[in-house]
């Protein structure tokens, strides 16, 4: 059986138009934004804080991420992430790790897309989850990675890099 998909932009959403030839049936398919609409009400019950057990792990919003930046005296990993996205879940494991392996040499960061949309359209935060890994020092530029890395490579940038 052969499948065909077409993508149809008839609609804000882009659409994926499977269809199969001999079967006369169409399967319409929108792209995960308007699944997501029903898992508003969760995000409410989930408490962010209470999901890292690691102090070197901080949730912020914007202007507490602005202080931490301007008064960093270790290297910084600033998570953007998202409560519905399956990478930001797996990616908060990862960096439980990082701070078991790294202790109170580095602060872990982590901001809420969804509820800081203001710095996440100044940064141009597109993909999550979104990594930026800041020195303590200004000499050095932040570095920038998107999507999951394992923590390894995490701790590897944080230690050769910044």
């Amino acid at each position: 059986m052969r499948l065909t998909i077409s993508m149809t932009t008839s609609s804000p959403l882009r659409t994926a138009v499977v269809s199969r030839p001999n079967a006369h049936a169409r399967i319409r398919k929108s792209t995960h934004i308007r699944r997501l609409e029903n898992l508003a009400p969760l995000r409410a019950e989930s408490s962010p804080s209470s999901s890292s057990t690691h102090p070197s792990i901080r949730y912020v919003n914007e202007e507490e991420l602005e202080v931490a930046i301007q008064s960093r005296e270790k290297p910084m990993v600033i998570d953007f992430y998202a409560t519905w996205c399956g990478p930001c879940v797996m990616l908060s494991k990862e960096l439980e790790q990082v701070a078991e392996a790294l202790g109170d040499t580095v602060d872990i960061l982590k901001i809420d897309c969804d509820e800081n949309e203001g710095i996440s359209n100044a940064l141009q935060i597109q993909g999550l989850p979104t990594l930026i890994f800041v020195s303590k020092s200004n000499d050095k530029p932040a570095l920038r990675t998107e999507g999951l890395l394992p923590a390894q490579s995490i701790i590897e940038i944080v230690t050769n890099e910044l």
